[in-house]
């Protein structure tokens, strides 16, 4: 089958031609803005010059004509509606003139089977980077899950407003990368990860604020080092949540050298395989279109031309993916993203001794920040549930010098255990929201709340790891408790919706600040509904 793919969502105009085995050519133009970054209007000028130019060469390089051709596929969303617009109306022309099908395509969907038809990647965690994405990407259940993302703007957003900010041209990227090479001291930036979510809004307003007062070469540096940890450090915890094996990295940011470092080394660490995507193919291109369009139409899926409207917010988790086979995970109470967690025994008592790892893969100094902040957290907000009556182990040891913590052993299974074995998981949600409820009500978060931070020992619900919490919190963080666990539910578990109303419906019981707090959760969804 060979396959025409246009893209098209916002600097660059391309256009592809694949077949079931390889990718046969592929041509691209990209608009590069006087200042400032991408005007839509002026990136769809741009793409309605070039789109019979790209896809014209496309067609000499791959020797075929448009007759050969057995399906069109086109960047229906997410994008610049301007753009999109050029792009789809190209497609359907094509479409109509040589009566092929046509065929929508999701953008990072795109990405993610282009990186897995050059790697060989079967059913990876994807980490997809670009100007306005950032995501965790995972297949469960019959479609690609969006298990942690941008709270607010993607990395490269951000890269390239502080480029703009420091007078380097669009795509400032490189050139970042490039200074960042000759910097050498870490400056204070706000190390922003909720679970597996990312903000990288404060850390590109701290980063300006250093501008006359630090190096560019430091202040680029600075910026890589952090928002690179923070990335790596959700992929890594996204690794244990699903139990999968192979990485894939992909979009315009995972060009960067010192990005793939990280996640390679994290991967060769921890027993993993990564797989990077080509630096060519990590750009937006017409061939990753025509790629995922094919398999959406091998795998039956078909489109009238009136279906193909362009779509701006378009969702990869929309998209329907029967053609990957994801394994269920493993789940084991012994393993943990962050921590070693060996059974030990103090006093005669049975224990365990969790051991925050250092991560070579960060910066050494932001290493040893991270695990020390996090370490002492997780102590008194354990010490704090458990003198306030919430269920939670008991400590028993802290060495600040070895970084680990000694408490009770619990003779139990995580939520996440419980549901997956289809046991009588349902009284215990309920009893659950109204715990969270009585936490909150004492201005507690958890930080990360999910079913894998949830034990259940008999009757009894612990809540354990909750090292990114905060005592004296705000409704915001109460409302990221509440998002952070709705949404692993529905990443995890078919009956998700269900999972949710019985959650929500208890908590509403216990507490207080409920109106407040469910507010500012549909906030936060609309934040984090970034594409």
């Amino acid at each position: 089958m060979k396959v025409l793919g246009l893209e098209g969502t916002a600097h660059t105009i391309s256009a592809g031609i694949v077949d079931d085995n390889r990718i046969i050519s592929n041509f691209s133009s990209t608009y590069i803005p006087k200042n400032g970054g991408i005007h839509p209007k002026e990136a769809a000028i741009h793409h309605a010059d070039n789109i019979l130019p790209v896809m014209k060469k496309a067609f000499e390089e791959s020797g075929l004509s448009p007759g050969q051709i057995n399906l069109v596929a086109f960047s229906m969303g997410p994008g610049l509606g301007p753009c999109l617009r050029v792009v789809a109306t190209a497609a359907r022309a094509f479409s109509i003139k040589y009566g092929i099908p046509l065929i929508g395509v999701n953008h990072p969907l795109g990405h993610v089977e282009i990186g897995r038809k050059l790697s060989g990647a079967k059913d990876p965690i994807m980490l997809y980077i670009s100007g306005g994405n950032t995501q965790i990407i995972a297949h469960e259940e019959n479609s690609y899950k969006v298990l942690g993302e941008t709270m607010d703007i993607g990395l490269g957003n951000l890269l390239d407003k502080l480029a703009r900010d420091v007078g380097i041209p669009f795509p400032g990227g490189p050139k970042i990368e490039e200074f960042a090479l000759k910097g050498d001291k870490l400056l204070d930036l706000p190390y922003s990860v909720k679970g597996m979510d990312t903000s990288f809004s404060g850390i590109y307003t701290a980063a300006r604020n250093y501008i006359g007062r630090e190096s560019i070469e430091n202040i680029c540096y600075s910026v890589q080092e952090t928002t690179f940890s923070m990335l790596v450090e959700v992929l890594e915890r996204a690794l244990y949540y699903t139990d999968k094996r192979e990485i894939l990295l992909a979009g315009g940011v995972a060009r960067n050298d010192r990005l793939r470092s990280m996640v390679s080394h994290m991967a060769k660490s921890s027993g993993y395989v990564a797989y990077l995507t080509d630096k060519k193919y990590c750009m937006d291109n017409g061939a990753m279109i025509a790629q995922a369009g094919m398999l959406m139409y091998l795998s039956g899926q078909r489109q009238h031309i009136m279906d193909t409207k362009v779509n701006q917010s378009f969702r990869i988790d929309e998209v329907k993916v029967p053609w990957i086979n994801s394994k269920k995970p493993v789940i084991s109470n012994n393993r943990g993203a962050e921590a070693l967690i060996s059974e030990s025994q103090f006093y005669g008592r049975k224990t365990i001794t969790k051991q925050r790892v250092e991560k070579e893969y960060r910066n050494q100094e932001l290493d040893r920040k991270i695990r020390t902040e996090r370490m002492k957290n997780e102590f008194n907000l354990i010490f704090r549930l458990k003198s306030n009556g919430i269920n939670s182990p008991i400590l028993y040891d802290f060495d600040k010098y070895n970084f680990t913590l000694v408490m009770q052993k619990l003779d139990g299974i995580t939520l996440n255990k419980l549901i997956r074995n289809g046991d009588n998981y349902m009284a215990v949600i309920n009893k659950l929201g109204q715990i969270i409820g009585e936490m909150h009500n004492l201005l507690i978060s958890h930080g990360d709340l999910n079913p894998n931070n949830i034990m259940v020992v008999g009757p009894d619900i612990y809540l354990i790891d909750p090292s990114m919490g905060k005592f004296n919190c705000e409704i915001e963080d109460m409302a990221d408790d509440i998002f952070l666990l709705t949404e692993s539910f529905k990443n995890l578990y078919s009956n998700y919706d269900v999972l949710e109303n019985h959650f929500i419906s208890s908590y509403k019981e216990k507490s207080t600040n409920y109106v407040e707090i469910i507010k500012t959760l549909d906030e936060i969804k609309q934040r984090r509904r970034y594409v």
